[in-house]
């Protein structure tokens, strides 16, 4: 199966904490994804302040930039977290969903750069900014 035929539910809501954040594809195209993760209160902060934990929205966007470096590639490849650094510009609204939108910078063999913005509703106005780095390697067939 190539990466053509996986779809995001295929490829990322096969990860646990993937599925426990209530991660849903909104949009896909070559080179980004646009993500949703709903708020809810598992995901609060501070119990009945309707804030997202910057843990949360951490989470999310590792595991989108993941799946956009993942996405690079024809076959199916290990990737790894090699850094991941996420500026927080404000708090998310309360009691909200939070959007990412993710792109790949540049994939070469073995290393992959992307980058993602979060927000809520404006894409103008996000509330953080994640650039990471991605490890990949070819997988061993099975035996």
């Amino acid at each position: 199966m190539t990466l053509e035929n996986k779809n995001f539910d295929e490829v990322v809501l096969m990860i646990p904490h993937a599925r426990r954040l209530g991660l849903r594809l909104l949009e896909r195209e070559d080179d980004y994804f646009v993500v949703e993760m709903p708020f809810t209160a598992d995901l609060e902060i501070i119990p009945g302040s309707g804030l997202m934990a910057n843990g949360a929205i951490t989470a999310m966007l590792d595991t989108v930039l993941g799946a956009v470096a993942y996405g690079q590639f024809e076959t199916f490849r290990r990737i790894v977290t090699l850094d991941l650094r996420v500026d927080y510009f404000e708090k998310p609204r309360p009691f909200s969903s939070v959007i990412t939108k993710c792109r790949c910078l540049k994939a070469m063999d073995r290393v992959i750069y992307v980058q993602g913005d979060v927000f809520c509703k404006d894409e103008q106005s996000p509330i953080a900014h994640g650039v990471a780095v991605f490890s990949s390697a070819e997988m061993e067939a099975r035996k």
